[in-house]
């Protein structure tokens, strides 16, 4: 349930991608499409820096048993 919003930005970004992919270079909205394209995954990528550290302070090292198991 946490991860539907961000689910929600990760599908848009694909659908941006594909978006801009079909939309000829010189289309008055193709600045705007990079422009959101390049938003979004800035967003993502934020996102993905603040899990990267609390995934692995979750994670045990290899041979030790976790504590919630």
């Amino acid at each position: 349930l946490l991860y539907k919003p961000i689910d929600r930005v990760t599908r848009s970004t694909l659908v941006l991608h594909d978006l801009l992919k079909h939309t000829p270079a010189d289309h008055p909205d193709y600045p705007l499409l990079q422009d959101a394209l390049r938003i979004s995954q800035n967003f993502l990528s934020s996102i993905n820096e603040d899990i990267d550290p609390r995934r692995t302070a979750v994670t045990t090292p290899k041979g030790e048993v976790s504590p919630w198991t």
